[in-house]
C-alpha cells in the first residue's frame, strides 16, 4: 500500500469519529449506483476499505474497464487526475485508481461534514 490512510488523515478521524464508516458508506452507495459488486462488511479503518476496494478493482479493470470508468466519474474524479495517478503508479492500474477513489470519498465526507455543520 502506498499510504497508510489512518495516518496520513488521522487529524480528520480525530474530528470526525464517524468518519470511516461514513467514507464505507459512500463508498459503498457508489459502487452500488454503478451496479458493481462489492462485499459487505465492517470497516474499522481506512486501510480497511483501500484493501477491500483493491481486489475488487482488479477484477474490474479486466473485466468491465468501462464500469470502472462510469464509476470515476459518478465519483468525481477526473480524466487529467486519473492520468496523473496513473503516471505516479505506472505499474499498478488498481493501486492508482483505488487511491484516487479513497482520496475522493474522504474529501466528499469531509466537505459534507464542515457545510452541514
Amino acid at each position: 500500500m502506498s499510504e497508510l490512510w489512518q495516518d496520513s488523515h488521522r487529524e480528520w478521524i480525530e474530528k470526525y469519529s464517524d468518519l470511516v464508516p461514513l467514507v464505507w458508506a459512500q463508498v459503498q452507495k457508489d459502487f452500488w449506483m454503478e451496479a458493481l459488486d462489492l462485499q459487505e462488511a465492517s470497516v474499522n479503518t481506512l486501510d480497511e476499505i483501500y484493501a477491500i476496494l483493491y481486489p475488487v478493482l482488479i477484477k474490474y479493470i479486466h473485466s468491465d474497464f468501462n464500469a470502472v470508468m462510469r464509476l470515476l466519474y459518478r465519483i468525481d474524479i477526473s480524466e487529467i487526475k486519473v492520468k496523473k495517478q496513473m503516471d505516479l503508479m505506472p505499474d499498478d492500474t488498481a493501486q492508482a485508481l483505488c487511491t484516487l477513489i479513497v482520496k475522493r470519498e474522504i474529501q466528499k465526507v469531509i466537505l459534507r461534514k464542515q457545510f452541514s455543520s
